[in-house]
């Protein structure tokens, strides 16, 4: 039985619907831009993955979780329309929801019932599956930044146990003078943007979406076909430096999916852009890989750290890397880091036969997952 992916939807930086996503991966251009909300001296930075926008909404999660969702739901259509509304199951992934509701009912600015409700992420996600008619079991992730990869498996897992036919999977997080200051508080943001795997990288940048899958059953172009998860137990916010708890989930995916080291011919790294994320990356790919380390980027210079987002819209980019056969560059990159991955893609190119894919995630509390996609 295979679990196929049959619709995708995406708000982000660089624009609304998948569209303006692929043409983002083609010309290998950034959405990190100066946002005047952030520019002052509480924040560590004010460069920001910002929808265009998209903060001036009463609701923003489910503003932007609603679009993604409509999207991915049209493209889903002729699969969607086959089974009855207690059949779909719904799996959210963020981690803050509508934090930003909190914020003004603290600072007496007007809030909505509905904002405010979706405060907690249980009451997020039961709104958008009646309000996309999925009357299924319904799930909230939130799991650091390995929400994403973790709401995929879970979608999978409802599907392979026959509790459904069909998933809807969006991931959504918003920017916040919340997550803003709590990343500040931790010295975690470049001042200058973040460029991952470069020697001078600095840090992360913060970044907001939307993004959305429909999964089911069947035979597809785009299949979910392994993943694994791990948890090191190294530190808080610190990764081990060895990068052993992800190499024990990419061990943990590639025999999910029965497939060896050498048949991945595509890795889209976590790759925030912190010196110790970065190197501990390069450190695991190295381990697994040795010196046949396949074609390896990463996302976040594009969009920045989507956090409860970033798994499911950075899987969408793997998607569309093999559905175009077009390997992505790594956005904002100038200069490779020593020790960074010896196939770091720097500008996008062209694939040959681009069947198996990794992507790669790492959180805080010392999470790690892995999933890999086949195309065809």
């Amino acid at each position: 039985m295979e679990i196929t992916v049959v619709g995708c939807g995406a708000v982000t930086a660089v624009g609304q619907g998948i569209d303006s996503l692929r043409a983002a991966i083609r010309a290998n251009s950034s959405g990190l831009r100066s946002c005047a909300r952030f520019k002052t001296p509480i924040y560590q930075s004010d460069i920001l993955g910002a929808v265009p926008n998209g903060g001036l909404v009463d609701d923003p999660v489910f503003h932007l979780a609603d679009l993604a969702l409509r999207e991915a739901r049209a493209q889903a259509a002729a699969t969607l329309d086959k089974f009855p509304p207690a059949r779909i199951g719904f799996v959210l992934s963020t981690t803050k929801a509508n934090i930003e509701a909190l914020e003004r009912l603290i600072d007496g600015r007007p809030c909505s019932e509905s904002a405010q409700k979706h405060l907690q992420a249980h009451g997020l996600a039961a709104d958008l599956a009646a309000t996309h008619g999925a009357a299924g079991p319904v799930q909230t992730i939130s799991l650091a930044c390995v929400s994403g990869i973790v709401a995929i498996q879970q979608a999978a897992k409802l599907l392979q146990r026959d509790a459904v036919d069909a998933v809807l999977v969006v991931g959504v997080d918003c920017l916040s003078p919340f997550v803003a200051a709590g990343f500040s508080a931790l010295r975690a943001l470049d001042p200058l943007g973040c460029r991952p795997f470069d020697r001078d990288r600095n840090g992360l940048s913060l970044g907001e979406s939307g993004a959305a899958l429909v999964l089911a059953r069947g035979h597809g172009e785009i299949t979910i076909c392994g993943w694994g998860g791990s948890n090191d137990a190294n530190h808080l916010t610190g990764p081990a430096r060895d990068g052993s708890g992800l190499v024990l989930a990419m061990r943990r995916a590639l025999k999910a999916a029965k497939i060896s080291p050498r048949d991945i011919g595509y890795v889209n790294a976590h790759g925030t852009g912190t010196p110790y994320n970065d190197a501990m990356e390069s450190l695991a790919l190295r381990s697994v890989f040795g010196d046949e380390c396949p074609p390896v980027s990463a996302s976040k210079g594009m969009l920045g750290h989507t956090l409860g987002a970033a798994g499911i819209v950075e899987t969408i980019i793997c998607i569309l890397a093999a559905q175009e056969q077009l390997l992505p560059g790594t956005p904002r990159l100038t200069a490779p880091a020593d020790g960074a991955p010896t196939q770091l893609l720097k500008e996008p190119r062209a694939a040959t036969n681009l069947r198996h894919i990794l992507k790669l995630g790492t959180g805080f509390g010392g999470v790690n997952a892995a999933l890999v996609l086949r195309h065809g």
